[in-house]
């Protein structure tokens, strides 16, 4: 009997680990996805945006800049993650993680010029076709809210 009771608690100790550090994940855009701050259909996934909080629930916008503005207004819950699209391969990035360019070479669907990248391979790239200001991560809301 005791040996059950201990197996039966080993196994919900195991559940309550594996729930509690779930990895907050984006979710991929749908083709009627709408940008939750301007209402504008998300149609370019390079410059999309989402924040998952860490009950589930998804904001997801069609420009970084819509995404910062948002987190400004509305107070998320702590564990939220940003996540941001590599410009050239289209994968997602957590935004701590990513490299930033502004370049008015690129429009943006709502005109912040701010492109993202998760490597510094693919920044190097967008810099010798396009040009533009690499700036760290730090200097986000800055360069938005500007």
């Amino acid at each position: 009997m005791a040996r059950k009771i201990e197996a039966l608690l080993f196994l919900f100790l195991g559940f309550l680990l594996f729930s509690c550090s779930k990895k907050i994940k984006p979710e991929e855009i749908e083709p009627h996805d709408i940008c939750y701050l301007c209402k504008m259909a998300i149609s370019q996934l390079q410059f999309a945006t989402e924040i998952v909080t860490p009950d589930g629930e998804v904001y997801k916008f069609d420009d970084l800049g819509c995404m910062i503005e948002f987190s400004k207004m509305q107070k998320l819950p702590k564990g939220s993650v940003m996540f941001v699209r590599d410009f050239y391969t289209k994968e997602w990035v957590e935004i701590q993680g990513a490299y930033f360019v502004k370049s008015e070479e690129i429009q943006t669907p709502m005109n912040y010029f701010i492109v993202t990248f998760k490597t510094r391979e693919t920044l190097n790239k967008f810099i010798d076709e396009y040009g533009g200001e690499e700036f760290p991560y730090e200097q986000l809301e800055t360069k938005i809210l500007k």
